[in-house]
């Protein structure tokens, strides 16, 4: 089964010294280490896309209210804020809303990955997403691609376009 996005940038290959520094950030609020690899991500696009293909909008993965309660902060949210300044693109950072609580995806096989995320997402009542909308989906790391998949079939569903995928790393599988 094809994605359910039409493209996928990540910057890096999730490996060491990468997967250190985004667990620094994540785990630990080393916001320059976020900074930084958002900085490799933004100069990774500019060199792959030209400016008829950025999205119209920036949309950060979201944590669910106890997840980010525990860690303070959302770290994808951070990165589409500081792309946002680095390429002129708008942020919705409550478009897609995470309902259910899932357990972290870290350690979990592809299809319990799938499985945790069955119908964690859902577009904000209060929110209209223009039909075609070009958007970009922000993550730190794509593993697997479940937690980007379900967000990207929550965002055709309520009628964006081209869907890309923005990631400061990636598993090479």
């Amino acid at each position: 089964m094809p994605p359910a996005w039409h493209s996928l940038h990540a910057a890096l290959a999730y490996q060491p010294p990468v997967t250190d520094m985004i667990a620094g950030f994540k785990y630990y609020g080393h916001a320059v280490n976020g900074r930084v690899l958002t900085d490799l991500l933004g100069q990774h696009l500019g060199a792959r896309t030209g400016h008829h293909m950025l999205p119209e909008l920036l949309v950060p993965v979201p944590l669910h209210r106890q997840r980010l309660r525990q860690r303070g902060f959302n770290q994808s949210l951070m990165i589409a804020r500081w792309l946002s300044r680095q390429l002129a693109i708008p942020v919705w950072a409550d478009l897609v809303l995470r309902h259910k609580a899932t357990s972290q995806q870290t350690g979990l096989s592809a299809a319990a990955r799938r499985r945790n995320l069955r119908g964690a997402f859902r577009i904000n009542p209060g929110a209209h997403l223009p039909q075609e909308a070009r958007v970009a989906i922000i993550d730190d790391v794509v593993t697997t691609g479940s937690t980007v998949a379900a967000m990207a079939r929550t965002l055709r569903r309520a009628g964006a376009g081209d869907i890309q995928v923005w990631a400061l790393a990636r598993t090479i599988l």
